[in-house]
């Protein structure tokens, strides 16, 4: 997950080189849609994309399948947003905090939307999560919604982070919500965790992570370069790695992010130290002595 700015694009004036494009095949079907698309973009940008408050723009099938059309194959007027794509190739995916983007993402479904099928506004680079979560982008709970990479500034604070329990050469693994119960945004921040952020798999990448990290932990924190002589000093390695990971991937909720951040609880340092520290561990060895 990561906040991003507004992509470069005029979409109002997009819209009547659409609808005026006398080669295209919806030619002249959607100018009977210029105004309500133009007034629906301006709804949209207005609510912020809040999925509860963005109203509905009532475009019926054929123009609603045309305008997924043009998404799928963009005339030459909407070409553009072929660069909201590659701009976010081999960054953390905007919706789950992966780390890559593929391909682009309708925040509101084109399915149920049709009319923000090709609105800049609504499409972020996004994974497979794309695909994972179909069209559930809201619940039946005031301020249940998918948070918004363009919109929601609280996307630019640490949401989320790794719980780790059963600690030994494996580990149970979930995902803990970091904010506190009086943010505005708490109820969003949930429902994105519970339908965008865990139906990936980065529950399995993270047990995953953690089997290596107590096999070569020097290899996943790169930071533990030595042997901590107390819980203060191994606490600001893992934060060093975790701001490290902030940094390289352009946001706190990233994977790999949300993984330091579980290190740092209190319960998992305590467990830690002693392994680390223990006599006669070198800095590549294992956290837990005799493990290959």
């Amino acid at each position: 997950m990561r906040r991003l700015p507004f992509p470069d694009f005029d979409d109002i004036a997009g819209v009547d080189a659409l609808v005026d494009n006398t080669r295209l095949g919806s030619y002249p079907d959607l100018q009977a849609f210029r105004q309500a698309l133009k007034d629906g973009y301006e709804q949209y940008h207005n609510a912020e994309g809040n999925a509860q408050a963005v109203l509905l723009v009532p475009i019926p099938d054929p123009s609603g399948d045309w305008l997924r059309k043009h998404y799928k194959n963009p005339p030459t007027s909407h070409l553009p947003i072929n660069d909201i794509r590659e701009d976010g190739l081999a960054l953390p995916c905007s919706m789950c905090g992966s780390s890559h983007a593929f391909s682009l993402d309708h925040v509101l479904p084109k399915e149920d939307h049709p009319a923000f099928a090709i609105f800049s506004r609504n499409l972020v680079p996004a994974c497979y999560c794309n695909l994972k979560r179909g069209r559930n982008y809201r619940g039946n709970n005031v301020g249940a919604r998918t948070l918004h990479p363009y919109y929601d500034a609280c996307m630019d604070e640490r949401l989320y982070a790794a719980q780790f329990s059963g600690m030994g050469k494996t580990a149970r693994v979930g995902l803990q919500i970091l904010v506190a119960d009086i943010h505005p945004e708490k109820t969003a921040i949930a429902f994105h965790l519970d339908n965008i952020v865990k139906p990936t798999g980065v529950l399995n990448w993270m047990r995953k992570r953690w089997v290596k990290f107590v096999r070569a932990p020097r290899k996943i924190v790169g930071s533990l370069d030595f042997i901590p002589a107390n819980d203060q000093e191994l606490f600001a390695a893992i934060r060093d790695h975790r701001d490290g990971r902030d940094y390289a991937q352009g946001s706190p909720n990233n994977w790999e992010s949300m993984f330091a951040e579980g290190l740092l609880d209190p319960t998992v340092i305590a467990w830690l130290l002693p392994r680390l520290s223990a006599d006669g561990r070198g800095i590549d060895d294992p956290v837990i002595a005799g493990l290959t």
